[in-house]
């Protein structure tokens, strides 16, 4: 740890961020082109749903750069998203929890922030979404 002393009584004191590892799978500005939504017309004309999506892993689990069975792969991520947005589901606080619930029974993941928008649906803003954040127990 190191001390310095600024100008007046400003005192900076420089420390490590954390002192615990952690670990975790980063999954940004993932786009969905696919139906979604309460009414009508979102029923039948597909909108764009942007996901940004950060899972913390077990930091026991030690990696195997030959075993894939180490990892969290990203395509068990990418298959929990596609077959709950299978389920026709009309809101985005519906579909955040069931994606965390999901992805949450996958063993190697401790906890996960998602955040889930639709593009484009206002004029005069970029998106709407829903951030929602988890860790098991």
């Amino acid at each position: 740890m190191k001390n310095f002393k600024g100008s007046g009584a400003t005192q900076i004191i420089e420390r490590p961020a954390t002192l615990k590892l952690v670990k975790k799978i980063l999954i940004k500005n993932l786009i969905i082109n696919t139906i979604f939504g309460y009414y009508p017309e979102e029923k039948v004309q597909k909108q764009k749903l942007k996901f940004n999506i950060k899972l913390e892993i077990d930091r026991k689990i030690k990696f195997n750069d030959n075993n894939l069975n180490t990892i969290v792969d990203y395509d068990d991520i990418m298959r929990v998203i596609n077959n709950v947005l299978d389920k026709k589901i009309n809101f985005l606080e519906t579909l955040g929890e069931l994606i965390v619930k999901d992805i949450l029974k996958n063993k190697k993941i401790i906890a996960i922030e998602l955040e889930i928008e639709k593009l484009d649906i206002l004029k005069k803003g970029a998106s709407v979404g829903f951030q929602i954040s988890k860790r098991k127990k």
